[in-house]
Order: structure tokens, then C-alpha cells, then sequence
């Protein structure tokens, strides 16, 4: 089924709201309930400012209990749009307690890269934390397991300089400040 998210609030609100996302699979784990202990690979940790007293470690089947959305956008990185398959951040953020009040989201990469991006960006517009690119999970040589995915299809201007280093690859870690 198709979500329409309204449009960016800088537009009229006469403008019918477009499908950004459409969902996959309805979240089975949800705020409030207990983290299962990873089983296999850990492929993202967030810590920080959350519920827990410590960091919450996410194998594949933790992270897309949270429930996966698909949308098709062009990157920076790529010649043709791609479909992308995830996580929101919001769902994310939402399902660890983040605090509502956090500036900030340090995101960083297995290369250690860092990118500090505004925790509103999860509230403003549907970021997803791609798992699979074209029906196929992303190995770390094609920008996996993790990749931040702006949703530029249906707001170009996540496509410009001020954004590119908030589209992280590779992401291990999220860090609420």
C-alpha cells in the first residue's frame, strides 16, 4: 500500500500530497517492547540519548522488525534511480527512545567517517536506512549493509551540496546527541 506524506511545508497546501514510500511489512518490534539479542552479524548500533542505559546492537532481522518501507529516487552515486528498500530513521529512533529533544544524529561510517545531521531531518521527511538496492541486499562494496537514503524523488532539493554528507554508506552507528 502506498503512504502519501504531505507535501514539504514550504508548498501550498492545496497541492495533493504525493506517495513518498510504500510500505513493505508492518513493524513487529515497536517502542516500549525488549530489544532481542543479536544472533547473527551486528549491522548498526545507536546509543546516546535513548531509553536504554546503553547502546542497542540491531542484527538484519532486529533491524527490519521495525518494519520496511520501498521508494525509488536517483543518488549521487548512481547513473539511474534505484529502488531502495529499509528502515525509516523515525521508526528507528521512535522504537529506541530517542530523545525528542536531541539536536543531533552523529552518524558513522565503518570507515569512520562521520556526519552530524539534525535529528529533524527523521521528523521533516521519510530518511530511510536502505538495506537493499534493487531487490538485493547491499554488500559493504556496494554502500551496505546500511545506507542513509534521502527520498529526493519526491524532494529534489535533498539531492543538493548541503545534504550529500548526510547520505552516509556503510553506516555502523548512530550516535542521539
Amino acid at each position: 500500500m502506498a503512504i502519501g506524506l504531505a507535501t514539504a511545508p514550504r508548498q501550498a497546501a492545496a497541492q495533493a500530497p504525493s506517495p513518498v514510500y510504500e510500505r513493505v511489512t508492518e513493524p513487529t518490534l515497536k517502542a516500549g517492547m525488549d530489544f532481542p539479542e543479536p544472533k547473527g552479524p551486528v549491522i548498526l548500533t545507536i546509543g546516546g540519548k535513548i531509553a536504554a542505559d546503553g547502546p542497542i546492537r540491531f542484527d538484519l532481522p532486529a533491524l527490519e522488525s521495525l518494519g520496511l518501507v520501498r521508494f525509488t529516487t536517483l543518488t549521487s552515486w548512481t547513473v539511474e534511480p534505484s529502488v531502495f528498500e529499509g528502515v525509516l530513521l523515525s521508526s528507528l529512533l521512535e522504537a529506541v527512545g530517542a530523545d525528542p529533544a536531541a539536536a543531533t544524529l552523529r552518524l558513522i561510517a565503518l570507515n569512520e567517517f562521520e556526519s552530524t545531521t539534525p535529528a529533524a531531518d527523521a521528523r521533516t521527511w521519510p530518511v530511510m536506512l536502505a538495506l537493499k538496492r534493487d531487490g538485493e541486499y547491499m554488500s559493504r562494496r556496494d554502500r551496505g549493509p546500511v545506507w542513509v537514503i534521502y527520498p529526493q524523488h519526491a524532494f529534489p532539493e535533498l539531492g543538493q551540496r548541503d545534504y550529500l554528507s548526510r547520505w552516509v554508506w556503510q553506516l555502523k552507528s548512530i550516535m542521539v546527541e
